[in-house]
């Protein structure tokens, strides 16, 4: 009986971690949150409604968004899940930049936002910026990190809502002059609570 303790305990414990890493992993409502699919080389401008769809499993608005790999972009800079993240200023055009992914709700549900904002002074930009967010008809801005140089600095942002609908539309979007600011996002995550 003790050899089987012994042996079947750590095995029984190691099966119950794996089994609740494997329920925070799939806990994300969302597709693709941290936008590491399909990628992109260098800086893909998302700002035509051909690229409207780009992302798997999100949408452009307004003049679309920045899409890029950190590292072949903004030397000595990391994204914060991954490769790639979302810049929501879109230097192409000035009238506002965003992104948007739909997904199932059950009315009446908790739900927690949790993403990641950050920001740089690459390319002579502020080091600060504002990412709003549009969840459950309700709206919320958000400050980036104020950045002290060119690596990007990340901070992670959490909101709570109430779903109101079966299908609930994420909306992230920034109006800043996308000359002065970024507002970039990366590993977006919703969870119900």
């Amino acid at each position: 009986m003790k050899v089987l303790k012994k042996y079947v305990a750590p095995i029984l414990a190691a099966a119950v971690l794996l089994g609740s890493a494997a329920n925070a992993v799939a806990a994300n409502l969302l597709v693709n949150g941290s936008f590491e699919q399909p990628g992109c080389g260098s800086n893909c401008v998302l700002d035509t409604p051909a690229k409207t769809n780009f992302i798997t499993g999100w949408t452009t608005f307004l003049s679309g968004a920045e899409y890029f790999n950190v590292p072949a972009s903004i030397g000595g800079s990391v994204a914060a899940d991954g490769l790639v993240i979302v810049d929501l200023a879109n230097y192409v055009y000035g009238n506002g930049g965003g992104i948007q992914q739909n997904f199932a709700t059950v009315v009446g549900a908790k739900y927690r936002l949790t993403f990641s904002a950050g920001n740089s002074k690459f390319a002579g930009r502020s080091g600060d910026g504002v990412v709003q967010v549009k969840v459950a008809g309700q709206t919320a801005t958000f400050n980036t990190p104020t950045a002290k140089g060119v690596a990007i600095e990340w901070s992670t942002l959490t909101y709570d809502f109430t779903a109101t609908t079966t299908q609930t539309t994420l909306a992230f979007s920034n109006e800043q002059n996308p000359y002065a600011n970024f507002a970039f996002i990366d590993n977006v995550i919703v969870e119900r609570l």
